[in-house]
């Protein structure tokens, strides 16, 4: 044989010793296929959500308004200062009434609790807004609601809307 085929031989044994290695590390990296056929299907992922509900958490509720708030609504500084506890109180009572629901497993309860925390932020950031401000801000939320349920991840992850899930007030 010669250097010049031995070589050759060397560097693709070399090559595909790499591939090989790589594709090992990709596959190990990968979830399960059950799983990702289960949530194709509108099964509960790996955090119980369904369907599209991957990007979603009970506090993006408060965390989209406080953006639309900042970046849409017309909204001067002293309201943001103003509104800025009152978003980062009711943030921390949610995060805190999610905690302890997923620790009890009483969900039911849940429901009722977030559906208080809700109307109580509603009621303490309109207090702070115009009654244009407000429209913009429960407009963005019905658009934004009927864009979650349209792309499947709405209450309970029906596809299509079906119901339930516009905004209070």
């Amino acid at each position: 044989m010669t250097r010049k085929s031995l070589g050759v031989i060397s560097v693709l044994a070399i090559v595909l010793a790499t591939v090989f290695v790589l594709n090992e590390i990709t596959q190990a990296q990968r979830p399960d296929r059950s799983e990702m056929r289960e949530r194709g299907r509108g099964g509960r992922g790996e955090r119980g959500e369904r369907g599209g509900m991957r990007g979603f958490s009970a506090t993006s509720i408060i965390d989209s308004a406080w953006t639309d708030l900042t970046f849409v609504v017309k909204v001067d500084d002293e309201t943001l200062l103003k509104a800025r506890p009152v978003f980062h109180k009711h943030r921390e009572k949610l995060e805190k009434a999610v905690k302890e629901a997923r620790e009890s497993g009483d969900f039911q309860a849940m429901r009722l609790t977030m559906a208080n925390l809700r109307d109580a932020f509603a009621t303490e950031r309109d207090a702070l807004l115009s009654e244009e401000q407000i429209s913009q801000l429960e407009k963005l939320e019905a658009d934004r609601i009927n864009r979650m349920m349209r792309r499947g991840g709405g209450p309970g992850g029906r596809r299509g809307g079906g119901g339930g899930g516009g905004p209070r007030g």
